[in-house]
């Protein structure tokens, strides 16, 4: 009898060893592919947002979003119905705002940056241009507020 329980601890320890190493293989992987979901849904909704910037421009007479872009993208749904999340992770956590100037202040913290004026602040940047507001790189080497 003393022998048949020494053969099950064995084998439950040799188990617990396989689960163990597919478990180190398997979650790299899935937190790869997590990570890779998350860039293309903010590399999609930086599109979203120059599009509705694009057509805001249009229907106002050649004009872009002011400072208050938020309000004048989403209000009535007509242009977006909300600012969508840009996902930088590991780096920030996933958010929905935009800063607005003082860019050298409000660099590198995520979520998105528009300029709204013509005043020269050192980002090389145009009036009327959103990006996103991280200066790490993507799983492709691409630094995500050069996109």
């Amino acid at each position: 009898m003393r022998g048949k329980n020494i053969f099950n601890a064995i084998e439950i320890v040799i188990a617990l060893a396989v689960v163990v190493i597919v478990a180190m293989i398997a979650v790299p992987k899935f937190t790869s592919i997590l990570r890779k979901s998350d860039e293309g849904a903010t590399k999609g909704s930086l599109g979203a947002l120059r599009s509705a910037i694009a057509m805001y421009y249009g229907d106002n007479e050649g004009n872009y979003p002011s400072a208050d872009i938020v309000k004048e993208l989403t209000e009535n749904g007509r242009y977006i119905q909300e600012i969508p999340f840009a996902s930088c992770t590991p780096y920030h956590k996933k958010s929905n705002k935009v800063y607005v100037g003082d860019f050298e202040k409000n660099k590198d913290l995520g979520g998105w940056a528009y300029k709204a004026d013509d005043d020269e602040d050192g980002t090389g940047r145009v009036k009327g241009q959103i990006w996103v507001n991280c200066t790490h790189q993507d799983s492709k080497g691409n630094v995500w507020s050069e996109l």
